[in-house]
This record gives structure tokens, C-alpha cells and sequence, in this order.
């Protein structure tokens, strides 16, 4: 093998090493992402259908989340409806809702179970994740 082939494979090798890793990172991203965007659903739909909030209080949230984050997006009243709805329409991966006693109040839905986050603010959205759950669900056409 000569070195010009030695220096294609060491290429080939290092390439595919960093595809891969762009490739794994890019999967974590976008599962923690979707894992946010439903746990922001089930809290907007623990509040909004079971809870206490009134008719405007998703376009209020919208605006105050753009006023203390300047720059946020994807964040908008539709965007979190949404998420509310992404919620409720795969809330059957949610294992622990169906654990859960149905008359618990909003706050007691949002108790602190697994999370590994270390700012309370932020915890009963994280807890409210995407569920591990086993192989994929099968579409039945």
C-alpha cells in the first residue's frame, strides 16, 4: 500500500468519523428538542384544558416569553398551540400520565420525577418529556 493510499484511507476514516458524530449530534439535538416542544404542550395542556387559565393566556405567554427573550423564536401563540396539540395527539407515549391518578391537580401532573436538570424553573417543563419507550409504533394504513 503506498502512502498516497495509506493518506485516502486515514481521509475515509476520519471523515466518516466526523459525519457520524455530526450526524449523532444532530439526532440528540433534535430529540431534546421534540422533547421540550411536548413537554411545553402537556404543561399548556394541563393548564389550558384541565387547569385554571382563561382564553388569552397562550397569547400572553407568547408575548411575555418574546419581551424577557429577545431574539426567541418558534415560540409564537401558533407554535404553542401547537405544542399543546403534538401533546395531545401522542399523549398515549406518556406512561406516566396513565400511572397518574386523573383528578391530580395541574401542580401535582407537574411533580419532579426524573429530572436531571439542576434550575427549578425550568424542571416541570423537563419532567414533562417524551417518555423512553420500545421499538417504534407502527403505522397501520
Amino acid at each position: 500500500m503506498s502512502t498516497t493510499d495509506k493518506y485516502d484511507e486515514a481521509v475515509r476514516q476520519i471523515k466518516a468519523a466526523i459525519l457520524q458524530s455530526q450526524y449523532e449530534a444532530a439526532k440528540s439535538v433534535n430529540e431534546r428538542q421534540l422533547m421540550l416542544y411536548y413537554g411545553i404542550g402537556k404543561y399548556i395542556s394541563v393548564n389550558s384544558r384541565e387547569g385554571f387559565w382563561g382564553t388569552g393566556a397562550i397569547d400572553t405567554i407568547s408575548e411575555r416569553l418574546e419581551k424577557e427573550l429577545p431574539g426567541l423564536r418558534g415560540f409564537t401563540s401558533r407554535n404553542l398551540r401547537y405544542m399543546r396539540t403534538f401533546y395531545e395527539e401522542w399523549e398515549m407515549l406518556d406512561f406516566s400520565e396513565q400511572l397518574s391518578n386523573k383528578t391530580d391537580s395541574a401542580s401535582g401532573i407537574l411533580e419532579l420525577t426524573n429530572s436531571k436538570m439542576s434550575n427549578d424553573a425550568i424542571l416541570p417543563i423537563w419532567n414533562l418529556q417524551v417518555p423512553k419507550s420500545g421499538p417504534p409504533l407502527q403505522v397501520v394504513v
